[in-house]
């Protein structure tokens, strides 16, 4: 989406305001929903606020929409009265602005993006969604789109290593310059030496005191010493200089290096990543096959050929998500499927009432439905599939199953949708409950 889903809302008149002022404090609110979510390490408070910001439905009455409204008046004091006199219903508010945080807070974490998509993927095609539905399932493909690219990246899927950019290095050896002496010093001093003091204004320098036509070794003696003392000066000083230049090389030589090694270490972190990955990845797919090929259940300890339809289902569900991680590609849910169908032939397609099939989930074996048991949830937000049902597992009436959920009384579902949609709801839960 090239706009934020609240800025759709907007411009398809879902909610209907142009004061610039009441648009600030919607996005006042969208912050303060986001802060809300994301104030605990856990994303267990995520749920019901997806299921409630999907459903044009929801009642005004439901915690979750009380809540946000209470935020959104507090940055918005006339609200209420706006919202009358467009003739709009408040919840649309609400579920904008959640929407618009939910958006914002999966674009910085793959694992929210996975949890939005996930709880809402199968529970979408139950709301009654009218005109928002082409905004909504926008930002639902886009989230999709997204957990598919991390699913198989977490998966190494790729045929390719996958490794941070190498360049290379070009050593650069800046010129060695060579030694130069200091003709100019070297005459002054060899002056100096051999010119008698008294012809020194004469030959522009002169320091020996005696001169070499008194044939005396004083002459030479001292020429000799000075025009050596001079020589070395001038030498040195040269040496010196090369050497200092020699230096640099090693210099360039050692930052070039450094430079080099800086981009291997990364480098190869990233190929030892991607090759573990890589057999992590294998692993996971030679298990699964197992999986798939023995049609064996470790909940039960049973071949899922001696279970039901609604047996069957449950427990792959169960057994799959003990087998992979939350964030996954596309094509494991395919797998469920093509393996329920292995054991149930084309009756794995055929649709039944849902409400038949949370009748027959009483019959289910007691560990089972501890399993979902497990996953029930008290209070009056809106609740997944799967937290309804173990509610329901609970009580001794259905009915309550349909009012937690928002899902009609006439829903139908086949067994293959019902284990993938429970699938997802495991997935669900432990992105909820991660730390």
């Amino acid at each position: 989406m090239t706009e934020s889903i609240l800025q759709t809302y907007l411009n398809e008149q879902h909610i209907k305001t142009d004061v610039p002022a009441n648009i600030d404090s919607l996005n006042k609110a969208v912050k303060e929903v986001a802060k809300y979510l994301t104030r605990k390490k856990i994303k267990s408070d995520f749920i019901p606020y997806i299921l409630v910001a999907l459903d044009p439905k929801v009642k005004d009455s439901d915690p979750v929409v009380q809540q946000v409204e209470t935020i959104i008046i507090k940055k918005w004091p006339a609200f209420k009265n706006s919202v009358t006199a467009t003739n709009d219903t408040s919840t649309t508010y609400v579920r904008a602005v959640i929407l618009e945080s939910l958006s914002q807070l999966s674009k910085d974490d793959a694992a929210t993006a996975a949890l939005v998509w996930l709880t809402a993927r199968d529970v979408i095609g139950h709301y009654q969604l009218d005109a928002e539905e082409n905004s909504i399932r926008a930002l639902l493909q886009e989230l999709a789109d997204r957990v598919e690219e991390n699913g198989q990246a977490a998966w190494g899927i790729s045929h390719k290593l996958q490794t941070s950019k190498f360049n290379g290095v070009e050593i650069s050896i800046s010129a060695v310059k060579a030694a130069e002496i200091d003709e100019e010093y070297l005459k002054e001093q060899l002056l100096d030496a051999m010119v008698h003091s008294t012809w020194s204004q004469n030959a522009g320098g002169g320091k020996n005191p005696q001169s070499a036509a008194h044939n005396s070794w004083q002459w030479p003696k001292f020429a000799a010493e000075n025009s050596a003392t001079g020589i070395a000066e001038v030498v040195n000083s040269a040496l010196s200089q090369q050497a200092k230049s020699l230096s640099t090389i090693s210099s360039s030589i050692q930052k070039s290096m450094d430079d080099y090694f800086a981009q291997l270490q990364p480098f190869f972190e990233d190929v030892n990543n991607s090759i573990a990955n890589s057999i992590t990845a294998n692993n996971k797919r030679s298990e699964l096959l197992w999986w798939k090929q023995s049609l064996y259940s470790f909940s039960l300890n049973a071949s899922y050929r001696s279970l039901d339809q609604l047996n069957a289902a449950v427990c792959m569900a169960l057994d799959l998500a003990e087998l992979v991680e939350p964030i996954y590609p596309e094509s494991l849910d395919y797998l469920l499927r093509e393996t329920l169908k292995d054991v149930h032939g084309d009756l794995a397609t055929e649709e039944h009432p849902l409400t038949e099939w949370l009748e027959d989930s009483r019959s289910l074996p007691e560990n089972i439905q501890s399993a979902l048991k497990a996953y029930a949830e008290q209070g009056e937000q809106r609740k997944s599939l799967l937290s309804a049902w173990g509610n329901t597992l609970h009580s001794s009436e259905p009915t309550s199953f349909f009012i937690e959920s928002g899902i009609g009384k006439k829903a139908k579902l086949t067994a293959s949708d019902l284990a993938v949609w429970l699938f997802h709801g495991l997935q669900a839960q432990k992105l909820a409950t991660d730390k």
